[in-house]
């Protein structure tokens, strides 16, 4: 019975002949065959043969003395070879030059990865029988190197001391009862015999002066279907045989085996393999591909990697998982092409009306879905408008002092409160005109000058003259106005009312797509609108705690190029935490850790459990990535190629460890993409409403982008 050995790398001489001498010493132990082959297009592969009944022994010891050995079963026969050869050594007594190991298995993997054609391979087996334990030699022993016919005519002659040493080389030591084959597989004869002789050729560098290798034709199906002989032809020390192997040795790359870098780790077997499935081992082991069970979609994910390497691959294959599955998913994509995959790939016909895109770019049609972060309904304004700060805080942080946040959290706080109690909610385009229209002002504070904090904020802001007013407000107003007014964004921000509310997509179990094309709308008016909805996201995640079991109902937010959305009132660290306990898992995808804040990269690099990590440009983030994954170094992460990542994945609730792997091809088309547009469109989106009076709105002197935003001497 065979089984597939993947073998570790770096492989050293050493570690192979203490293996081959543990087994060479145990008599009581089977007989081995270990096959080396090569197939046309396909690397080399390494097998061990042994009877059934032995072959839990066998895998047991192989993996106690080689402790990093994948072993696999294989499933499918072993191809045949039409042509098969035995070696012969003469003279059998004389050792091989076991300091050669390495040269010789490099020869034998370069012959053996020939240009093979189509049908054809190559096969070295090396059949093990009877052990032979170590002897003394006598003083006097004929002489090996001598003819037969010498013997007969003149009587044997002693051998000399070097013929007498390089025999006791081999008598010395642990071996084995030996078959040495060459199979293959070809069309033409003279095809075979070429490819034959290439590989004596290889086999031939272990020879000692005075060692002859040749060939004896023999049954293929001694090959085949491996048998013992009658009588071993060879006898063979322990450490004469390692080079014999074909095994890659050494720690430099090998033709025909697979690069010490990336190193292919196997995938652990408590990975999930049932449900959100994204990708396939990269490494030995079982095909089946792998992913994330839902149970585990709360304990977050971090996909980092540049682009082209296929994290929105993975990502995509985990939301149409999710969406399948009647779960609710939130997507913030700054290029679009993530959102018109899942559109056109990842939306069945069950699900259709329940997608909301919320595209700026539909505002030319004249019909946009609209979001109003200051519809406050029955939440606590104070709660909102600390979101909605913390966002503009970071969105606009150059220049942003302790006047300009003064300003803007106390004019939001009175319309977030103001539109409450009127139940008619103001929205972001309202902001300057608070600020700005005395007329529209008059008509608002008057409702808050029962609170003592904004009633002190109106009456000094009050107490200007209008010069001072427009001083006091023009750093803000610079900055806002420019985003606010520009009309992809008014058309979605000036809805008071939208059909359809962000923080209910949890509730309702919707999908709300958010693609944010920079080219089309700017790169800050992209950042504005996905932090807004990042933050409302995370108000509707803390609504999930009146739930009785929000776990049960395990919802997903994805957000790509996270560096550009994530600004939260409350820490990265305790957000994800908290989104942990109500239901939500944050997918979270970036390109390098130097976009994210030090303090970020820490709480990401806790929190999300999963992990799956692409090909890295930077050797600090493959050195700082190396450091969570022992088994692993920086150049694993530097030498991954397009598709292939490593991930530790969570499993039952915790890491289940590193392991190499293949990204899946993304969904097939489905052929719904308009229809879903259009659905969308026609169900959620509402007419641009137009832009309010400016005839009262009182002009602010522009502040130049370096000028100092923080406290100044009031002129009043």
């Amino acid at each position: 019975m065979f089984s597939q050995l993947h073998l570790p790398r770096p492989l050293e001489v050493d570690q192979v002949n203490a293996m081959l001498l543990r087994m060479a010493a145990d008599r009581a132990a089977p007989p081995l065959v270990f096959e080396v082959r090569s197939e046309h297009g396909q690397l080399i592969q390494h097998l061990v043969g042994t009877p059934a009944e032995h072959v839990v022994w066998v895998q047991r010891t192989l993996r106690h003395l080689l402790p990093e050995l994948d072993i696999d079963g294989i499933d499918q026969p072993r191809l045949a070879v039409n042509r098969s050869v035995r070696v012969r050594m003469r003279p059998r007594a004389f050792a091989l030059a076991a300091g050669r190991a390495e040269v010789t298995s490099l020869s034998l993997l370069s012959a053996l990865y020939a240009r093979l054609e189509a049908a054809e391979r190559l096969v070295v087996q090396v059949v093990l029988g009877p052990r032979m334990t170590p002897k003394h030699l006598p003083k006097e022993i004929a002489d090996p190197t001598q003819p037969w016919w010498q013997v007969l005519t003149i009587g044997e002659r002693s051998a000399g001391k070097a013929v007498r040493d390089q025999v006791d080389t081999r008598s010395g030591q642990h071996g084995f009862s030996a078959v040495l084959r060459i199979g293959v597989a070809a069309k033409e004869r003279g095809r075979r015999q070429q490819l034959v002789i290439g590989v004596l050729g290889a086999l031939s560098t272990a020879i000692d002066r005075g060692t002859y290798m040749d060939l004896i034709i023999e049954p293929p199906v001694r090959l085949n279907t491996p048998q013992l002989p009658r009588h071993w032809n060879l006898h063979l020390g322990a450490t004469e045989l390692t080079g014999l192997l074909g095994w890659p040795l050494g720690d430099y790359d090998l033709p025909g085996v697979a690069p010490l870098h990336p190193r292919p780790l196997r995938v652990p077997e408590k990975v999930n393999r049932s449900e959100r499935l994204f990708a396939v081992p990269g490494g030995p082991g079982p095909r089946a591909p792998i992913g994330i069970a839902a149970r585990d979609i709360t304990s977050h994910l971090l996909a980092m990697g540049p682009t082209g390497v296929g994290k929105s691959t993975v990502l995509l294959n985990l939301i149409a998982a999710d969406i399948a599955a009647g779960r609710a998913v939130l997507v913030i994509d700054p290029k679009w092409q993530l959102i018109r995959d899942i559109v056109e790939r990842a939306i069945p016909r069950a699900r259709i009306d329940d997608i909301v895109i919320i595209d700026p770019a539909e505002a030319k049609t004249g019909k946009v879905v609209g979001f109003n972060p200051l519809n406050v309904g029955n939440r606590d304004p104070d709660v909102v408008v600390d979101g909605l700060v913390a966002v503009l805080r970071q969105v606009f942080h150059d220049g942003w002092g302790p006047r300009t946040e003064d300003i803007i959290h106390s004019a939001l706080l009175t319309l977030a409160r103001v539109g409450a109690t009127r139940k008619s909610p103001f929205t972001l385009i309202d902001l300057p005109r608070l600020l700005a229209d005395e007329r529209f002002r008059r008509g608002i504070i008057g409702e808050v000058m029962d609170d003592p904090g904004l009633a002190s904020f109106w009456s000094g802001y009050l107490a200007m003259s209008p010069g001072a007013q427009a001083q006091a407000i023009a750093a803000p107003m610079n900055k806002l106005r420019q985003y606010l007014l520009r009309s992809s964004l008014r058309a979605i921000l000036g809805q008071a009312d939208p059909p359809f509310r962000v923080r209910d997509m949890f509730k309702d179990n919707k999908v709300v797509l958010v693609p944010l094309n920079e080219a089309l709308i700017g790169p800050i008016t992209a950042q504005l609108l996905g932090s807004l909805i990042v933050a409302e996201t995370w108000s509707a995640t803390m609504e999930r705690a009146s739930e009785v079991d929000p776990s049960s109902r395990p919802a997903t937010v994805v957000i790509d190029e996270v560096q550009q959305y994530l600004h939260l009132p409350v820490s990265i660290d305790d957000a994800l935490s908290r989104s942990r306990s109500n239901g939500v898992g944050w997918h979270l995808a970036h390109q390098h850790r130097a976009q994210l804040p030090a303090s970020t990269r820490a709480a990401i690099d806790t929190n999300a459990k999963s992990k799956v990590i692409f090909q890295l440009l930077d050797p600090d983030d493959a050195t700082a990535v190396a450091k969570q994954a022992p088994s692993l170094q920086a150049v694993d992460f530097l030498s991954l190629g397009q598709y292939q990542a490593y991930a530790n994945l969570t499993a039952g609730g915790a890491p289940s460890g590193w392991a190499l792997i293949r990204t899946l091809p993304p969904p097939q088309p489905t052929g719904l993409g308009e229809e879903v547009r259009n659905r969308s469109h026609n169900r959620y989106a509402s007419p641009i409403p137009q832009p309010p009076p400016t005839s009262t709105v009182r002009p602010y002197p522009k502040v130049a982008d370096g000028d100092e935003l923080g406290r100044k001497r009031r002129r009043i």
